[in-house]
């Protein structure tokens, strides 16, 4: 149970927040400044800067050099996944450049619709006057917009590195209302934020070049640029070993093939190895013939640590019984994605279009609504 102390410093906070004019915030977590809304603010902070996608670094196609001709060869497959890497390099002294869009809106936290949380069947004891409390209202709407560079080089024919940088413009609200006997109040504020996001430094060195199986080890850097306190990066440094495999391509027709892919790996924080995270994902490709590929993938990240500690949102209650604020548990998440989108050759080899959606699977942890992905890239 948390210290009575900690409780009635909880609480007073909720009425400071209820009874104060909006201010104007420098950051996001300045809204959400006060101890109440505190161990949210942390929980978005990082569990949001996660949550924003990274298209992969991969390109639409690879090429090989063919020292007969003297000329680069394009492989036959286009890839369709958008957030699997495959283990093929780009091709030695090949580029590739994309520019993309994606929407990310923060939608539930542990289940539960983030922009309508309340806290009402069991009042709050105010410590300072013993008069109950509720909360029919905690409502927090956070929907950021991204647009992402991404510019891969092939340094050898078994070895490329990609520099990602996306730049997010975020808007930001939040909404609280407050019964205690005799008295109603809500307190509201919202902002928004234009910023360049965690930027990306990745590498990949091919290991397996086979007929039956290609495979590839990956390093990704992650450098803390985002600005944290407004849920635009993670603040910490991540270092995150990866492998990358696809087994051989399975010919449905003379034009339908099947390509799958498998990645895995472990995000590690640098700052606190306790918040590192395991990710994964397996996917399949259908090739329509040399021009288009459809592609559908399974993403999973498993977090080492709970949101927050166990009882970080007790407090006691009217009828003598403790119970978190909101319903809100903090428990470790498990987080699994469906991901389905494609790419389509739009002129000569060289230019390319892809889209994408990726819809959550399941409601632990901090999670978001379905979030669209399109974009354009040329290799050459």
């Amino acid at each position: 149970m948390r210290p009575p102390s900690r409780i009635a410093a909880l609480a007073g906070s909720v009425l400071f927040v209820a009874t104060s004019g909006p201010a104007v915030a420098r950051t996001f977590t300045d809204i959400l400044g006060t101890p109440i809304t505190r161990p949210i603010s942390d929980s978005l902070a990082t569990s949001v800067g996660r949550s924003l996608p990274v298209i992969s670094a991969s390109a639409g196609l690879v090429f090989t050099f063919d020292p007969e001709t003297g000329a680069f060869q394009r492989q036959t497959s286009i890839l369709g996944q958008l957030f699997l890497e495959r283990p093929e390099p780009v091709g030695q002294r090949r580029w590739n450049v994309s520019l993309s869009y994606q929407r990310v809106k923060i939608d539930r936290i542990d289940g539960q619709d983030i922009e309508g949380l309340s806290d009402t069947a069991h009042p709050i004891i105010d410590p300072n006057t013993q008069n109950p409390i509720k909360f029919p209202r905690f409502g927090v709407d956070l929907e950021t917009h991204e647009v992402t560079t991404s510019l891969t080089y092939g340094v050898t024919d078994d070895v490329d590195v990609n520099l990602t940088v996306p730049v997010l413009f975020s808007e930001f609200r939040v909404r609280l209302t407050q019964v205690s006997p005799g008295s109603v109040k809500s307190f509201g504020d919202s902002d928004t934020k234009t910023g360049v996001g965690d930027i990306f430094l990745r590498g990949k060195y091919r290991i397996v070049n086979r007929d039956w199986l290609h495979a590839a080890l990956g390093l990704v850097l992650r450098l803390p640029a985002g600005n944290e306190e407004n849920f635009q990066g993670t603040g910490t440094f991540e270092v995150a070993p990866m492998v990358y495999a696809s087994p051989r391509r399975f010919d449905v027709s003379d034009v339908v093939h099947l390509q799958p892919y498998v990645n895995a790996g472990v995000g590690f924080d640098t700052d606190d190895v306790g918040a590192s995270e395991p990710r994964w994902g397996v996917g399949l490709d259908t090739l329509l013939g040399e021009h288009a590929t459809i592609a559908v993938a399974v993403l999973g990240r498993h977090p080492l640590r709970r949101v927050a500690p166990p009882g970080f949102f007790d407090f006691a209650r009217e009828d003598g019984s403790v119970r978190p604020l909101f319903g809100l548990s903090g428990e470790r998440p498990d987080l699994y994605d469906f991901s389905f989108g494609g790419r389509v050759n739009v002129w000569r080899d060289t230019v390319f279009g892809f889209a994408n959606v990726i819809v959550p699977l399941n409601d632990e942890g901090v999670r978001s609504d379905a979030i669209p992905t399109f974009g354009i890239e040329s290799s050459f």
